[in-house]
């Protein structure tokens, strides 16, 4: 699957729904390739106890399904005003969220834009455990 398959099939699940208490549902869509070429899908979940977006939506359905490694990932959003299709890239939480599922996905790609991809520890710059110091 290329990066602009992932990208179509992440704009066909867009499908916006807002309750009538403001909150909005599906207006991002992702789509994840596990390391073993499955492909899963996720939508964002805004609630007012709890929210989830639709990378760790899509990470979701792949643990569900027994799979932790990621090959590649992209998140798209469809501005309501213009119609346009934008990638996001994760955010701080959606980043960790897949470093902690496997230290492996520190190598997979985030899609940026339909011809570029770059590995999550680009994004994620600082994610070692720190050492401990010595205050003597």
């Amino acid at each position: 699957m290329t990066n602009q398959d992932m990208i179509r099939r992440a704009a066909a699940l867009l499908r916006p729904y807002q309750t009538p208490q403001g909150r909005l549902f599906g207006d991002v869509a992702a789509v994840a390739v596990s390391a073993s070429g499955k492909v899963f899908d996720g939508v964002c979940v805004d609630t007012a106890s709890w929210g989830l977006c639709a990378e760790r939506a899509a990470m979701a359905a792949m643990i569900t399904d027994g799979e932790y490694r990621l090959d590649r990932i992209v998140a798209v959003w469809r501005d309501p005003a213009t119609g346009r299709l934008s990638i996001l890239p994760p955010c701080g939480t959606c980043r960790e969220f897949m470093r902690q599922v496997d230290d492996a996905n520190l190598d997979a790609q985030i899609v940026l834009e339909p011809s570029r991809a770059v590995p999550l520890s680009a994004l994620l710059p600082e994610h070692h455990w720190p050492a401990p110091i010595d205050m003597d």
